[in-house]
């Protein structure tokens, strides 16, 4: 299937997607897209402006923070399952990422955007 018509805005940084999002209240944020591409095609979800964050290595990481550790938003399942860090020190989550998907979706989907679908 098709989807319907969007604007595609492709953010230099991450306040410049904050700002392309605030301009229009139908926007969405694409990074991997494994499950924003088939609401698309299906017609579910109709969006008028995609902002692409995919490229933004500002929000790829794992952290330790001392009392916590900080996931990004565009780490991918497939690095977290390999990070020391959470390996370390919260193992569940390695071993929880592992299990999402397959290869594909491990090595393109993100973290944040399984947060937001879910």
């Amino acid at each position: 299937m098709i989807p319907a018509a969007f604007t595609y805005h492709r953010a230099a940084s991450v306040d410049d997607a904050i700002e392309a999002l605030g301009q229009d209240e139908d926007a969405k944020v694409l990074a991997g897209g494994h499950s924003l591409i088939p609401a698309l095609k299906l017609r579910i979800a109709r969006p008028s402006v995609l902002v692409d964050v995919g490229r933004l290595d500002d929000l790829r990481y794992v952290r330790d923070d001392g009392d916590r550790i900080a996931i990004g938003a565009l780490s991918r399942h497939s690095g977290l399952v390999a990070d020391a860090v959470l390996r370390r020190d919260c193992p569940v989550v390695a071993r929880t990422a592992a299990l999402v998907g397959d290869p594909q979706v491990r090595h393109r989907g993100t973290i944040g955007g399984s947060v937001a679908h879910a």
